[in-house]
C-alpha cells in the first residue's frame, strides 16, 4: 500500500533534530520564482483544506481543478547540512558565482518536502541542492526549533492557480499602447516575479541596500483556481496566520474581484467573485494578516465597486459627472422605463450641482450634447470592471435601455445594478499618482509623484471605448492644445486641488486604513487660451497600470512594502 504524504515526512523524522554526523548545519534561503514553471515549492501539511489535507494519502489536486486552495512556501530560510565542505569558508575558497558547479551542495532537512507549483508531483524530500554563498548562513536553529530566527516580514501572495495561465505567450512589445508594459498585469506570474526581485529583495528593511540582496522575509503562495477555492480559505485563515512566522504579516491579493460566474477560459483567468474574495480578505485581516496589496478589504471594495461615483456626484468639490444606479430588477421588468428613470435622475443631479460654464460662458458643461439640461448621452459601467471592459456608451433612452440589458441581463453576470453616467467632453486624460506618507492627515497638502497622459480613439459602434493611446505632455501640447502651456499648467494644478478633497474623503471613509498609493484620473478639455475644464474620472487602486512610467511599478512596490512594515 502506498505511503501517505504524512508517512513520508514521518519516515524522515530522525534527520530532524540535527545535521548528519560530521556535517555543518546551515540555513539556506530557498527561492521559487513565480514565473518559473519548474520551480520547487515547500509543501505545507494539511493543504488543500477542502480535501482534509494531502496527508490523507490522496493525490494533490492539480492546478485549476477547483478542488481546493493550496498553500506552498516559495521563499524563506530552511535548515540543511553543508555537503563536501566542513565550513562556509572552505566552500568560499572555490566558489564562483558565475559557475553553478562550484556552488556548495546543501542537503535540506529530509522532513521538508517539496512539490511543483501545479500540484502534479507528490511531496518528497530532495537529495541535495546547489546553493550560492549569498543564500547560505550558519544555522540559527536552537533546541530543535524549526526555521531558525523569525523573519522581519511574512508575505502571503494570493495568486491565480487556475488551468489558464495569465499572460502565457505574452510579448509586451507586441501589445500596443493599451498593454501593461514589461512587468505585465498584477495577476500575472511575470509581474509577481518582478515584485519579488525588485520589491522585496531590494527593500532596505528586508536586507537589501547598496546593491545587496535582502532576504529578511518569507513568502507563501496561496493558489486559488476558482471562487469556491477562495471561500474555502475563510475557515482556515487562522491556520495560515499560524504558519507565518514573521514579525509582521502581510497579504498581497494578486487577483481581480468581479461579478461574474467562474468561467474556465483565458479571458477570465485571475477573476474571482466579489462575494468570495472580500470576505476572505477580511477573514485573514481578522487573524492578524494585514491586507497590503492593493488595499485593505473595505477600502479595496469601495474603490473598485464604483459606488462612490454616485455618492460623490452631488458634491461640487468632487468635480464628477452626474451618476446614478440602474437596478437589474427594474431593467428586467421594463428596460425602457428603467432608462427613462435613470436619465431623469441624472438630470436632477446635474441641475442640483451645475458645472461652471467654461471660458466665455458659451461652452456647456460637462458636454455640448447635454448642454441644455436634457440628458441624452452617457456611459453605462459595471462595478468591478478591469482593463476597460464592460463600459458602454449610449445616446438616447432607447439605446440606454439596450445597453442596460446588455450589461445587466447577460448570462453569467451576477451584479444587481450598474452605473449610468452623463457624457463628458474631453481631449485627453491625465493620471495623478499619489503616495501619501504614513503620517499623512487630511488638510495637509500632498503632491502627486507622477503625471501620466493618455487619449482614447472614437468609440466603437457597439458602444465600447475606442483605442487607448499613450501620450506625453509634449504630445498633448503640440498635437492638441496649440502649445498652450498656461492652460495645461492650470489644468494640472486644478486636478491636484480637486485631489486634496477626494483623498481626504477616502481617508475619512477608512481612517484606520490610509492608502499607500492611489491613482486619480481626470478628463481635461481646453476651453480657450490659458483655460481648461477638469472633470474627475475615477480612483484607481494600488497596482493600477502605470501607463508610460517605467519605474512606476517598483516605486509602488516600495510604498506597499513600507505600508506592510509600519
Amino acid at each position: 500500500m502506498a505511503l501517505s504524504y504524512a508517512a513520508v515526512a514521518a519516515a524522515a523524522a530522525p534527520a530532524r533534530a540535527r545535521a548528519p554526523c560530521g556535517k555543518m548545519a546551515v540555513d539556506f534561503f530557498h527561492e521559487a520564482d513565480p514565473a518559473d514553471l519548474s520551480a520547487r515549492y515547500v509543501w505545507q501539511e494539511g493543504w488543500p483544506p477542502a480535501l482534509g489535507g494531502a496527508a490523507n494519502g490522496g493525490s494533490l489536486p492539480a492546478r485549476g481543478t477547483g478542488l481546493g486552495p493550496r498553500l506552498l512556501q516559495s521563499h524563506g530560510w530552511l535548515e540543511g547540512s553543508l555537503l563536501d565542505y566542513d565550513s562556509l569558508e572552505a566552500a568560499a575558497a572555490v566558489f564562483d558565482a558565475a559557475k553553478p558547479d562550484t556552488w556548495p551542495r546543501v542537503l535540506p532537512r529530509q522532513d521538508v518536502l517539496f512539490v511543483d507549483g501545479f500540484g502534479k508531483q507528490r511531496p518528497a524530500p530532495v537529495p541535495s541542492l546547489r546553493v550560492p554563498l549569498d543564500r547560505l548562513r550558519p544555522s540559527t536553529a536552537s533546541n530543535g526549533s524549526r526555521g531558525g530566527e523569525p523573519p522581519r516580514l511574512s508575505v502571503l501572495l494570493v495568486r491565480w492557480g487556475g488551468r489558464c495561465r495569465i499572460g502565457e505567450g505574452r510579448e509586451h512589445e507586441a501589445e500596443g499602447e493599451g498593454g501593461w508594459g514589461k512587468y505585465g498585469a498584477p495577476p500575472s506570474d511575470l509581474y509577481m516575479s518582478s515584485l519579488v526581485k525588485e520589491g522585496f529583495k531590494a527593500h532596505p528593511e528586508l536586507g537589501g541596500s547598496s546593491g545587496s540582496v535582502g532576504r529578511n522575509f518569507e513568502m507563501f503562495s496561496l493558489f486559488v483556481g476558482s471562487s469556491t477555492d477562495m471561500s474555502a480559505v475563510i475557515p482556515v485563515a487562522s491556520n495560515i496566520a499560524a504558519t507565518l512566522r514573521g514579525e509582521k504579516k502581510a497579504s498581497f491579493w494578486m487577483l481581480w474581484p468581479a461579478e461574474w460566474e467562474d468561467f474556465d477560459e483565458t479571458d477570465y483567468a485571475g477573476y474571482v467573485q466579489t462575494q468570495a474574495i472580500f470576505p476572505t480578505m477580511r477573514a485573514c485581516e481578522a487573524v492578524g494578516i494585514r491586507s497590503t496589496f492593493p488595499h485593505p478589504a473595505d477600502q479595496y471594495e469601495l474603490i473598485t465597486s464604483k459606488s462612490w461615483m454616485v455618492t460623490l456626484a452631488p458634491r461640487p468639490e468632487a468635480a464628477l459627472p452626474a451618476a446614478v444606479f440602474a437596478e437589474a430588477g427594474a431593467v428586467l421588468a421594463d428596460p425602457l422605463a428603467a432608462a427613462r428613470r435613470a436619465l431623469a435622475e441624472l438630470a436632477a443631479v446635474r441641475a442640483a450641482n451645475p458645472f461652471p460654464r467654461g471660458g466665455d460662458g458659451s461652452r456647456p458643461a460637462p458636454s455640448n450634447v447635454n448642454g441644455d439640461g436634457t440628458l441624452r448621452k452617457g456611459m453605462v459601467k459595471a462595478g468591478w470592471t478591469w482593463e476597460g471592459r464592460f463600459v458602454l456608451s449610449f445616446t438616447g433612452e432607447k439605446e440606454l435601455a439596450k445597453r442596460l440589458e446588455e450589461m445587466l441581463l447577460v448570462d453569467g453576470y451576477l451584479g444587481s445594478r450598474c452605473l449610468v453616467q452623463e457624457w463628458v467632453d474631453f481631449d485627453f486624460e491625465i493620471r495623478l499618482f499619489f503616495l501619501p506618507p504614513g503620517d499623512w492627515a487630511p488638510g495637509t497638502p500632498v503632491r502627486p509623484v507622477r503625471f501620466e497622459y493618455n487619449g482614447w480613439g472614437k468609440p466603437q459602434e457597439e458602444g465600447r471605448p475606442g483605442a487607448f493611446r499613450k501620450l506625453s505632455r509634449e504630445k498633448v501640447l503640440k498635437e492638441m492644445w496649440h502649445d498652450d502651456t498656461a492652460a495645461l499648467d492650470a489644468a494640472q494644478e486644478r486636478a491636484v486641488e480637486i485631489s486634496q478633497d477626494l483623498l481626504s474623503w477616502l481617508h475619512e471613509s477608512h481612517p484606520a486604513q490610509p492608502v499607500a498609493m492611489v491613482r486619480l484620473d481626470f478628463m481635461l478639455l481646453r476651453l480657450g487660451p490659458g483655460q481648461a475644464r477638469v472633470v474627475f474620472g475615477e480612483f484607481c487602486e494600488l497596482g493600477a497600470c502605470c501607463i508610460s512610467w517605467e519605474q512606476g511599478p517598483p516605486t509602488i512596490w516600495r510604498a506597499a512594502i513600507d505600508y506592510a512594515l509600519r
